[in-house]
């Protein structure tokens, strides 16, 4: 394979994915009754290879796999290469109750991203990554006094996704910074339905809030790496980022209808009793801090830790006056290699920032996974990594709901040598 037929597989694939990832957005749905807050359930924006080991990134150092979490890793995209990363996802949740028990999975693009040199001091990256995702389907009964009994139901989709452009500057040997500069977008729809359950002829009513997000969102990062020990077989990377509180540009609507009908069968409106264009408002997005570092020998092992604070106390949406707790996570992974392959394995565990019912509701994941090359070229690397994390979020106390969860993820990730000048003999 030549570097013009390199060339032209990358830009395809490249374009097939991205028209895969956008057409997914919008049909995926995830039955999680906790997206029904903020914006949603949040994706932290990890690679299958972090992901495999617990979520553990911001000291990680890897110059096939583009880590957007900490955009000063992109200054180890080697000099003459342009990077390829791409990954699918797969989710399969059991969600519990007190009285009722539930499964239901989805699968779609994670994620696409691509790195390159600039000179030798600068790199840039940019991708599609998702960034939240809303989708539940609750259904309550109560027996009101005179009327009978009532279903309350309420219903949530969309979600928010994220393109990034980064950039990352080598100040001097082993340390660099970077920036990312993003551009999220998408919409939330968040419903409450009644139905009059011993009256059939009764129409039902549903008012419907949606909000629209489109702005400019920025986050930074360090990273310094070093090796040691005799031959230099061993290294250290440290790692850090920061994106400060910044309020995004929303608008937002609500409408209320009654009708008949639903369900999975046609739907008749009779009347529209409420339209209520809200015009602009603004999400609050929390600080973020984190920090974390990585230690091990060069292709033999790796230990790797971090923490993060998201300030969530001051997380807001116009028109939601909703509270929330700060949000604290940690991750612990670790990677072994058995020749060029490479096991991985963490574990992670999150102080979220909802608490329901005067309960915290946290989640603790275990993960483990396999990286390895494949076939490679004069001109082309590649890498396939695995990952798969079980995790549980919530709890059935206080009439909460559990989820348990699978999440597998495949990821490709390829490297070409565009750059390079040829050498002749």
């Amino acid at each position: 394979m030549n570097k013009e037929t390199d060339y032209k597989s990358i830009i395809f694939f490249s374009i097939l994915m991205l028209l895969t990832t956008l057409t997914a957005q919008a049909q995926v749905r995830l039955e999680s009754p906790y997206s029904r807050f903020g914006l949603g359930d949040i994706n932290p924006g990890y690679n299958v290879f972090q992901s495999s080991m617990g979520g553990v990134s911001y000291g990680v150092i890897d110059p096939y796999r583009i880590s957007s979490i900490n955009p000063a890793s992109y200054a180890k995209i080697d000099t003459g290469s342009f990077v390829f990363n791409a990954a699918f996802n797969g989710l399969f949740v059991n969600t519990k109750t007190d009285a009722q028990e539930n499964n239901a999975n989805y699968f779609n693009m994670d994620y696409l991203k691509f790195a390159l040199p600039i000179t030798g001091w600068w790199r840039t990256s940019g991708g599609l990554v998702p960034y939240s995702t809303v989708g539940y389907n609750l259904n309550t009964y109560k027996d009101v006094d005179s009327i009978g009994s009532v279903r309350l139901g309420y219903t949530g989709n969309g979600g928010i996704t994220k393109v990034y452009w980064g950039n990352a500057f080598t100040l001097f040997k082993g340390f660099a910074v970077g920036v990312n500069a993003s551009y999220m977008f998408g919409n939330i729809n968040i419903a409450q339905e009644s139905e009059l359950q011993e009256h059939s002829t009764a129409f039902k009513y549903r008012i419907k809030n949606s909000v629209d997000l489109r702005a400019m969102y920025f986050d930074f990062g360090i990273q310094y790496d070093t090796k040691f020990g005799k031959d230099k077989e061993y290294f250290l990377g440290l790692g850090a980022v920061y994106a400060p509180e910044q309020s995004l540009k929303t608008t937002s609507s609500s409408l209320g209808v009654t009708y008949t009908g639903g369900g999975e069968g046609f739907e008749y409106i009779k009347d529209t009793v409420l339209l209520v264009d809200k015009g602009t408002g603004s999400v609050v997005m929390p600080m973020k801090i984190g920090g974390g570092f990585s230690v091990g020998k060069t292709a033999k092992w790796m230990i790797a830790v971090d923490a993060t604070y998201e300030e969530f106390s001051k997380f807001k949406i116009s028109g939601l006056d909703q509270e929330y707790n700060d949000n604290i996570r940690y991750n612990i992974g670790g990677q072994y290699f058995v020749g060029k392959l490479a096991l991985n394995a963490g574990a992670n565990i999150t102080n979220s920032f909802l608490k329901l019912n005067g309960t915290d509701i946290n989640e603790f994941g275990i993960s483990f996974g396999m990286g390895f090359p494949l076939k490679s070229t004069t001109t082309m690397v590649s890498y396939i990594d695995l990952g798969i994390e079980a995790g549980r979020r919530g709890t059935t106390d206080n009439n909460l709901i559990e989820q348990d969860y699978i999440r597998v993820k495949l990821g490709i990730n390829i490297r070409n040598t565009w750059f390079r000048r040829p050498k002749y003999l």
